[in-house]
């Protein structure tokens, strides 16, 4: 692997440990400054739906000569406001504390979305896309375990409160921007240092209404992103809530849930991929379609659980299947406008999802799924179209 690559991927290690350390308990945390469920659902839905205009805004100014810059600028700024919010911890000043998060979650999915098409800029491949997710999720999850072990312990004298980890999180993040930095792009710009004058944007949509590979794809993304978080975008709560489970066996669950998903990824993605692509996607959708299935039929907390165990041990599986051949179908700037688009749609159905699932935490849980259920079934079929159509396109 190109030593460059590596150093990307060593930055992604440092930024996910930051990143389990900040927000695995940021729920429970919110919950601490007198904000509600009902209250932290739509914050974090107007996070999904802001971060749609940003991104919009980033890919038609954002070219991949200025990534590197641009990536290191909003790490910095995502420092200031992580001790921000450590300042404001119990102050009662909920409204600037619900902007600053925010504003940190816009800052951060943009950060995630520029981090592949920074390393296309040295290489492209289906595998190191998979990594790259398999890499934040294990070290997201390390982070996050760190800070469900120790939390309120004393060490050395020092309480391990959540702002402590705020100020870990903060320093993890300075060393990710280091690493960045050392990073050398400019020559594998060499060949691409011409602008791009038209509008970007205009030109990838001009372009994908003739792609119905993409189209496809997209309209997959849209739909499976509302059908999982309208069960998982408060699933702590739900796990507390609803299964009666305790704020710490229900946070050790999901992080081991999640180191195990990545473990899973990688030995899938190193032995166990199948050449057939029509079962891999079936052993991650169709099975998920069958656990929300009994959870709606029998609406017991046994099939609940074995429905939230099964959707996120694979939750980071199959992805150089389901989504790297249509990110990497693209070239150069009209790639990362792609990403761009892609996480819009997806950040917009997650909006979506997320505003499902607060309500229906507080109703009925067997709403969220039945919702899931549907959405789930059209993203089965729009994944498979869009995987019948490249195979169709690779035998021209």
């Amino acid at each position: 692997m190109n030593k460059d690559v590596k150093k990307i991927l060593i930055m992604l290690v440092f930024y996910s440990l930051s990143a389990g350390m900040l927000y695995n308990f940021q729920e429970l945390w919110m919950t601490t400054n007198n904000l509600t469920v009902k209250t932290i659902s739509v914050v974090y839905s107007l996070c999904a739906l802001l971060t749609v205009s940003t991104i919009f805004i980033c890919s038609n100014i954002l070219k991949q000569n200025k990534l590197k810059g641009f990536l290191s600028i909003l790490i910095y700024i995502k420092v200031l406001l992580i001790l921000s919010l450590s300042i404001l911890n119990s102050s009662g000043l909920n409204i600037l504390i619900k902007l600053l998060i925010m504003i940190d979650y816009i800052i951060d999915v943009e950060i995630l979305i520029s981090i592949y098409p920074l390393i296309t800029i040295i290489t492209k491949d289906d595998k190191v896309f998979a990594k790259k997710g398999i890499i934040y999720t294990l070290f997201y999850y390390t982070g996050a375990i760190i800070t469900a072990i120790l939390l309120g312990k004393v060490v050395a004298g020092i309480e391990l409160t959540y702002n402590f980890y705020l100020l870990l999180s903060a320093l993890s993040l300075l060393v990710s921007f280091i690493i960045l930095r050392s990073v050398d792009i400019n020559k594998y710009l060499v060949n691409n240092k011409k602008e791009i004058d038209e509008d970007i944007m205009h030109k990838l949509v001009s372009k994908l209404k003739k792609d119905k590979i993409s189209l496809n794809y997209l309209l997959y993304v849209f739909n499976g992103n509302i059908s999982y978080y309208a069960i998982n975008s408060l699933v702590l709560t739900l796990l507390i809530n609803n299964l009666s489970i305790t704020p710490s066996n229900a946070s050790f669950l999901l992080l081991g849930l999640g180191i195990l998903a990545s473990f899973i990824a990688l030995l899938i993605l190193s032995k166990l991929t199948l050449k057939n692509n029509y079962i891999n996607i079936g052993i991650k959708f169709l099975g998920r379609l069958f656990t929300y299935l009994l959870v709606i039929i029998f609406n017991s907390k046994i099939t609940i659980l074995i429905s939230i165990i099964y959707t996120r041990i694979l939750s980071e599986s199959y992805s150089h299947i389901t989504d790297a051949p249509y990110v990497n179908r693209f070239d150069s700037d009209l790639q990362l406008t792609f990403c761009n688009l892609k996480e819009m749609v997806g950040y917009l159905s997650r909006s979506i999802g997320t505003l499902i699932c607060g309500i229906a935490i507080t109703v009925n849980i067997r709403f969220a799924y039945l919702i899931a259920l549907i959405f789930i079934i059209v993203q089965i079929i729009f994944a498979y179209r869009a995987l019948y159509l490249r195979n169709k396109e690779g035998v021209k």
